[in-house]
């Protein structure tokens, strides 16, 4: 399913002004700020890599995940436990986001935060010092390990090492609707991390929604097997720094 149908068959976005504050009045805001950026980047020829890329690419793809995942059986079953203990609920969150051509995918993470995190409020951007975290949450948060089950989801093809992060629909459909070009980081598969990540983080304001989506249109001009290369590289560093 598309995100578009999909938050059109619910109303968790009737919700959001009120719960994420500015977020979306700011982003109108820069939207009249930048026209011609947006606008560029909507006019934009992104980078079509070759067949030969694609495979090659995707062998990658399930050499690395598979790899990732035999290294970390002990860390799987020790962060799993460490979960178990610190809070009820299941180990593992699934969460939908939104992958290549907007269909929507179900994300695998471990659990961060108590259960039903969400309920009274719907889909909310988490913070820095959110209290819905659990004490090993923020851990796992702070060293990105969270995500070491998205190795799962670049196995079956929904995401690829490096692309544009994928983000929830709910938000998404806001964001296109404040910046249409904002939809075409959707052209690419979504990926455990990108060029937009390494420069500008994670999303915490309108600004860094505008921010990521020009690092984004970037990456997507310049991708290769190559470029796909040296920025996992660079990741690879920069968690070990601590500096994504």
């Amino acid at each position: 399913m598309n995100y578009e149908e999909y938050c059109k068959s619910q109303d968790f976005y009737e919700i959001f002004p009120s719960i994420n504050g500015s977020l979306f009045s700011d982003l109108d805001d820069i939207a009249m700020k930048h026209p011609i950026v947006l606008h560029e980047i909507q006019q934009m020829s992104f980078k079509s890599m070759s067949k030969l890329n694609t495979v090659v690419t995707r062998g990658v793809d399930i050499l690395l995940s598979t790899f990732g995942l035999f290294i970390s059986i002990i860390p799987f079953l020790l962060i799993s436990i460490a979960i178990k203990i610190d809070s009820p609920g299941p180990v593992f969150f699934r969460q939908k986001r939104v992958g290549k051509r907007g269909e929507i995918f179900q994300i695998l993470k471990f659990r961060t935060m108590c259960v039903d995190a969400e309920r009274g409020t719907g889909p909310i951007w988490a913070t820095t010092d959110d209290p819905r975290r659990t004490v090993v949450g923020t851990f796992l948060r702070r060293t990105r390990l969270d995500e070491l089950p998205n190795l799962l989801n670049i196995l079956k093809g929904e995401m690829t090492f490096i692309g544009p992060r994928p983000e929830r629909p709910e938000f998404v459909y806001q964001f296109v609707k404040s910046m249409p070009a904002f939809d075409r980081r959707h052209e690419a598969k979504p990926g455990l991390t990108g060029l937009a990540q390494l420069k500008n983080g994670y999303d915490d304001s309108a600004t860094s929604v505008y921010r990521k989506l020009r690092w984004d249109a970037y990456y997507l001009r310049k991708k290769c097997l190559l470029f796909d290369l040296s920025l996992l590289y660079r990741t690879v560093f920069s968690v070990l720094r601590g500096e994504v």
